[in-house]
């Protein structure tokens, strides 16, 4: 018992142990403290996962980063080596990959205040726990196949974590600019934005029956009526219209309750992040961000060049389906009883 908790009856509740070690200051205790929790969490909860955010790595040289996480790692790994076969068997990020195994679940991230890492490394933790996390990954995969986009990633709003991303690896710099453009969205949002109560609208189940279309479909009937009536805003922004000449794109208010990742609630940040909120920024060296909501947490940023965007309405359909496949995908998983 530490404290007021019991600890192994918190292990077996939980999928995922985050531990965050002090890398600037003296980390011995804190490893001890780590191979305890390691040592409860085996006998009631083998399947348990072990993140270690290795925290104030910012002033460290990338020689000492990697020094630093080897020690650790090492620490670790002596302590239990005995009980899983060796210290061969051991890499050096990870180990124990097999859910099914005996092996310990534990990885090793390098994260600091100063810039971006600590999203990244929860947005890996998260994605491991997700169930939907494949079916994701492949609408991501679809849509970026689709309309010629170079990456997708789908975002929590408040948390800035990235809940899914595309089978691409990950650009470091361009989730720092996706998280730079949430932020800039919500900012001018809260000061031009019209918030309309606490209504959440969806797409019309009877809209876009068609699936997703590739830049080689016609898009005829998805042309805007009037290109001089997109609306334009200083730095880049760009918000397009979604009155179109056959009223594919309309949109319905209706109330959402599928799980807690899609469900409703009064936010700070997301009170004026509607299904109207949509933003374009162009980039330096032909690349630009499309940014489209999901729902009131969610929010879809994709990476593309430039001249994709001269076929914007197929893109804007095919986001429209993908966030239709999404809300479905979380309201049947929510649905669906889970097998005792």
């Amino acid at each position: 018992i530490v404290g007021d908790y019991d600890m192994e009856r918190l292990l077996k509740r939980c999928n995922a142990v985050v531990y965050i070690i002090d890398a600037q200051d003296d980390y011995t205790q804190s490893v001890s403290s780590l191979n305890m929790i390691i040592q409860s969490g085996r006998r009631v909860n083998p399947r348990l996962r072990y993140e270690v955010f290795i925290h104030k790595v910012d002033q460290l040289s990338e020689e000492t980063k990697i020094e630093t996480q080897r020690d650790i790692h090492n620490q670790v790994r002596d302590r239990f080596a005995d009980l899983n076969g060796g210290t061969d068997s051991w890499p050096l990020t990870s180990f124990g990959s097999n859910p099914n195994s005996q092996n310990i679940l534990i990885n090793f991230h390098l994260t600091s205040i100063f810039d971006h890492s600590v999203f990244e490394a929860f947005s890996k933790v998260i994605q491991k726990l997700l169930p939907q996390f494949n079916h994701l990954e492949d609408l991501l995969n679809y849509l970026i196949s689709a309309s010629n986009m170079e990456q997708a990633f789908l975002f929590d709003i408040q948390t800035k974590i990235s809940i899914a991303t595309d089978s691409s690896p990950t650009d470091m710099q361009m989730y720092e600019l996706c998280c730079d453009m949430i932020d800039l969205l919500i900012n001018m949002s809260q000061i031009y934005g019209q918030p309309d109560g606490n209504v959440v609208e969806t797409i019309e189940d009877d809209v876009y029956d068609d699936g997703i279309i590739n830049d080689e479909q016609s898009a005829e009937n998805l042309e805007p009526e009037d290109d001089d009536k997109d609306e334009h805003v200083p730095n880049g922004i760009h918000e397009p219209t979604t009155s179109y000449t056959n009223g594919s794109l309309s949109t319905t208010p209706v109330k959402t309750s599928c799980s807690s990742i899609t469900d409703e609630i009064n936010e700070p940040t997301s009170n004026v992040f509607d299904s109207m909120s949509s933003s374009v920024i162009k980039l330096t060296g032909g690349r630009a961000l499309y940014l489209k909501e999901i729902n009131r947490h969610l929010a879809l940023i994709c990476v593309l060049r430039e001249e994709a965007l001269t076929k914007q309405a197929i893109i804007e359909y095919n986001v429209n389906q993908l966030k239709k496949s999404i809300l479905e995908l979380f309201h049947l998983t929510h649905e669906t009883p889970v097998a005792s």
